[in-house]
């Protein structure tokens, strides 16, 4: 038995380059298949099920190839700790579709079992890691050519449906294929970087700041300048000054900032102010305020009662009207503070934040508040209240328990990369720790802000990848082999 173990792992440790390699051009791919089968109406079964699959097979790889299988015991038990605990707490509410609630679960431990696997894939040799980052570089050509090709076509989806507004290409989700983008950015830049070759840097930075623009997401602005400044910072750092690559990235940068009144991204929300200032002007006409506003002192003198009377119009016209038909109009009045901007009633992600909230408060349950609540229960009136925001997700979903799973998770990574500083800044501050280090803080900034990371599958897959290649840039690289 252990003869056959030995020659499994002998086997992949002479194949994992390609292993891993396959691995990463099936994300774009499925990514893809995902928004044809959507635009055929064939629900997403089918691309579900082939996730799992590479999942599954990815994990029993790992397992076989890894020498410390303890860890992946403890993670299988902390996991199943998780879930059970989960499937108790929704059982004392009625579990009313337990099968897509757990093939939920699936979907959110993919990121933290992924990483495990490929820090097993990167203990057999540096030729994994060689392996993941002609890996990314594949799949940011593959991404890159389906937008072109997308675009030429027309047949490429939005990223602001409702506006038909940005190039989303032939991607489902705008949030988690702006988040991969944004994590690439920094590290196709720098990986151009290393060749020194200053066309290849310009295609990088242009093919990258490109989608980054026709996205149109804020936080793609983000990571233009997360890139540019943290490209100078390195330099700064390692006294590497390059002045052309700086005035590339710089260029690119200034020209997506120079034309921003044309970008997607203002233009969306040119369109949402007017619509805010609209509702805002019928709802000061619904609530008989003749000049349009109130001061706030004027506001705090009224009673309960009384703003109740003048508020309750506007809240059951919009779409918070949902929310006082499932939990009743004195709840959703106390939850929203008893404001009447319009910005704040109809903002659909604070909105989902006060229902899952309303939510745990109606089940009143230890358990519920320990290991969340049913997905199924986050849908009402065919609006669905699952929260955009990944920390705010896990927690309803997964309850403190969840929550405090994810962050210590993540939470050892930051541990690793202050102790390896601290220890010896100069040896560990290379440009392959800073490329990286920029797309773990891109990728953090989208999981607070969005719910594109963490529990989507094809973006938490590029944050399985950035979490391992830390653990391997502090744990397992030999530096001593490595030219200062």
């Amino acid at each position: 038995m252990k003869t056959q173990t030995h020659n499994e792992a002998g086997f992949i440790q002479r194949n994992i380059s390609k292993f891993i390699i396959l691995i990463f051009i099936l994300q774009p791919l499925m990514d893809m298949l995902s928004f044809f089968v959507e635009k055929i109406g064939s629900g997403y079964s089918i691309t579900l099920l082939l996730r799992f699959g590479v999942l599954a097979v990815t994990a029993l790889v790992g397992f076989i190839a890894s020498k410390r299988k303890k860890a992946y015991i403890i993670f299988a038990l902390a996991a199943l700790f998780v879930l059970a605990g989960h499937v108790v707490a929704c059982m004392k509410q009625e579990y009313l579709q337990p099968i897509d609630d757990i093939a939920n679960y699936v979907r959110v431990i993919q990121m933290p079992l992924f990483a495990m696997c490929f820090i097993s894939f990167m203990r057999l040799g540096d030729q994994a890691y060689d392996a993941i980052e002609k890996g990314l570089i594949i799949n940011f050509i593959i991404i890159t050519v389906s937008i072109v090709l997308s675009v030429i076509t027309g047949t490429y989806g939005h990223t602001y449906v409702d506006n038909e507004i940005g190039v989303l290409g032939w991607f489902n989700t705008s949030n988690a294929q702006s988040a991969i983008m944004s994590m690439m950015a920094p590290l196709m830049t720098i990986f151009a970087y290393r060749k020194k070759k200053y066309w290849l840097i310009a295609l990088a930075v242009v093919a990258s700041f490109a989608q980054l623009y026709f996205l149109g997401t804020r936080l793609a602005f983000l990571a233009m300048a997360v890139t540019l400044f943290g490209v100078a910072f390195t330099m700064l750092v390692r006294k590497e000054w390059d002045l052309k690559v700086l005035a590339i990235i710089g260029v690119c940068f200034v020209i997506c900032c120079g034309f921003i009144k044309q970008s997607p991204m203002y233009r969306n929300q040119t369109v949402y102010n007017q619509s805010m200032n609209d509702k805002q002007g019928d709802a000061n006409v619904m609530m008989n305020m003749q000049d349009g506003k109130r001061s706030e002192e004027e506001w705090n003198r009224m009673s309960n009662y009384e703003k109740k009377q003048i508020l309750s119009v506007i809240y059951e016209f919009y779409n918070t009207k949902f929310l006082c038909r499932r939990f009743g109009i004195d709840e959703v009045l106390d939850a929203y503070d008893y404001t009447y901007s319009i910005q704040e009633i109809t903002a659909t992600r604070h909105q989902k934040i006060i229902y899952c909230d309303l939510l745990m408060k109606e089940q009143s349950s230890v358990w519920s508040k320990m290991f969340g609540m049913e997905l199924s229960r986050m849908t009402y009136a065919g609006n669905i209240y699952d929260v955009e925001n990944d920390f705010h997700g896990v927690f309803y979903l997964y309850g403190y328990f969840g929550l405090m799973f994810f962050i210590l998770f993540v939470g050892y990574f930051v541990f690793l990369i202050l102790k390896v500083l601290i220890k010896d800044f100069k040896k560990y501050f290379t440009w392959e720790a800073a490329a990286f280090g920029m797309a773990f803080c891109i990728a953090l900034i989208y999981a607070y802000n969005t719910a594109g990371v963490l529990r989507r599958p094809n973006s938490s897959f590029y944050l399985s990848v950035v979490l391992a290649v830390i653990y391997y840039l502090t744990m397992i690289r030999n530096y001593d082999t490595i030219e200062a």
